[in-house]
């Protein structure tokens, strides 16, 4: 059997390298050689850099079972753009006395021919290294101009090609102002706002409702907030299907200046109030902490984490000021604080608060400002409006049919909208009322009683979350001092 192997990558195949060219000077090539049985390996959109292509792996099978006679490439940089893969897969012929032609130049297998075919490798290596050179300067030069690179299609703003700048898409933006207003105004999560948008019909660009990875992305990206980092990132390919994602250092981003959509106070509120969600999330923690993300070190200001140390089997719990858990503490020195036998602050703590308790009975003076009951009141009342505003909607359809006011086929389609938001809208309100009755939803208004009678962990740290307190703590060789702060 004599093969024929050809390759372009998407970009290759664009600028008219095409697969049709190859075969037919490859086929030629061996019917002047009067040869027949001619079998093609194509690979179609994959790079030169990796051997993992669907076609090539196909020949070096056959090859190795020695089915195969010769084989015409166009060019070595159809077989690989890397000299070393160049030689292997060279090697690997010359060891089942297959021969190996090129359309573009002749090949041996004399030191000679592979001391040729090494030096053409390097230069192929050489060009394509120099065109990414010239190619990434030309990017970084129009990014310092104050213009985009290219067009990310990014949520939120349409493209002006003349001048590689955004232009906001008020309809788009209208969403992405109101998932900012939910995280950063209402403390929402992630999953609250995606219930949200799902309740009001609303959809991303593909139709689809939006997911809990869209709505971070957007949440974090400070390009709504007006300044867009180009450079940040580089992709590396480590195969042929696996691209991984690295941070370049700071200095080599470039900031680019677009159309802000919401102001830098919301955006970096939001950051905070994501930061802050993330850090009471229970699956951060294996063990229970009580005053975990309440502790605070007077000295650094910086939160207490929870540790545990295994002794003879016995576990010794310990809240550590977090300067001390990072390494950069090597060059600023340690945090005075010592580490805080958990047991011993927060049984203080908790009978210290029992105390002002049976003192004085109106708890109103130690309970914090705060809305999230009324906003859990507030989203209830006015999804159930939305969700009855849809079921009249639906009514007055059926009845302008019924009517001739409109015809059949619209309002089938207009049934189907409908029917799809009130599902949603359906779903939502079932969610949060599900919540509130298991007491995932709990109300700000905390008795005397409540407080005197809790006795399991979940129910202290419910109530030492709702009294919205921080408590700061230092501890030398003597003894450990501790208060509260709103």
């Amino acid at each position: 059997m004599n093969a024929i192997y050809a390759r372009v990558s998407t970009l290759e195949q664009v600028e008219g390298y095409s697969l049709t060219d190859q075969l037919s000077s490859c086929r030629n090539r061996l019917l002047e050689m009067n040869v027949t049985n001619i079998e093609e390996y194509i690979d179609d959109g994959y790079s030169g850099e990796f051997l993992e292509r669907p076609g090539l792996d196909r020949l070096r099978n056959d090859i190795r079972n020695k089915l195969v006679e010769h084989i015409v490439i166009y060019d070595p940089d159809r077989l690989s753009r890397n000299l070393t893969n160049q030689l292997l897969l060279a090697d690997e012929m010359e060891k089942t006395n297959t021969k190996l032609i090129f359309i573009t130049h002749d090949y041996d297998a004399s030191p000679e021919g592979r001391l040729f075919f090494s030096i053409r490798g390097a230069i192929s290596a050489f060009e394509k290294a120099k065109i990414r050179e010239r190619t990434m300067r030309g990017k970084r030069t129009k990014a310092l101009s104050g213009k985009l690179v290219f067009n990310d299609k990014a949520f939120g703003y349409d493209y002006d090609e003349v001048n590689s700048m955004y232009m906001i898409n008020e309809t788009e933006a209208n969403i992405i102002r109101l998932m900012y207003s939910l995280c950063a105004d209402k403390h929402y999560s992630l999953r609250d706002i995606m219930l949200e948008l799902r309740s009001m019909g609303i959809m991303n660009r593909k139709g689809k409702p939006f997911v809990l990875s869209n709505i971070h992305r957007i949440l974090i990206n400070e390009m709504y907030a007006g300044t867009k980092w180009s450079f940040k990132y580089y992709g590396k390919k480590t195969s042929q299907y696996k691209t991984k994602v690295i941070t370049r250092p700071q200095e080599e981003w470039i900031p680019i200046q677009v159309p802000a959509i919401v102001t830098k106070e919301l955006w970096s509120t939001a950051q905070q109030v994501l930061g802050k969600n993330k850090f009471l999330a229970e699956r951060n923690t294996k063990r229970n902490y009580l005053l975990r993300s309440i502790i605070k070190c007077e000295c650094c200001n910086r939160y207490m984490t929870g540790v545990c140390r295994v002794q003879k089997g016995v576990e010794y719990k310990y809240y550590v000021c977090n300067r001390n858990m990072e390494n950069w503490y090597l060059k600023t020195g340690k945090c005075t604080t010592r580490n805080i036998p958990s047991s011993l602050i927060e049984e203080s703590i908790w009978n210290t608060l029992c105390s002002l308790i049976k003192k004085d009975q109106d708890l109103s003076i130690y309970m914090p400002n705060s809305n999230a009951q009324d906003n859990i009141t507030e989203q209830l009342e006015r999804l159930t409006t939305y969700h009855e505003k849809l079921q009249k909607k639906r009514s007055d359809i059926m009845s302008w049919f019924r009517d001739n006011v409109i015809d059949s086929t619209t309002a089938k389609k207009e049934l189907q909208d409908i029917k799809k938001e009130i599902a949603a809208a359906a779903t939502t309100l079932a969610t949060i009322k599900d919540k509130k009755e298991r007491g995932m939803i709990k109300s700000f208004n905390i008795t005397a009683e409540e407080i005197l009678a809790a006795t399991t962990f979940q129910t202290k740290r419910d109530i030492l979350l709702k009294l919205g307190y921080t408590i700061y703590i230092t501890k030398n060789s003597h003894h450990i001092d501790w208060y509260l702060s709103n």
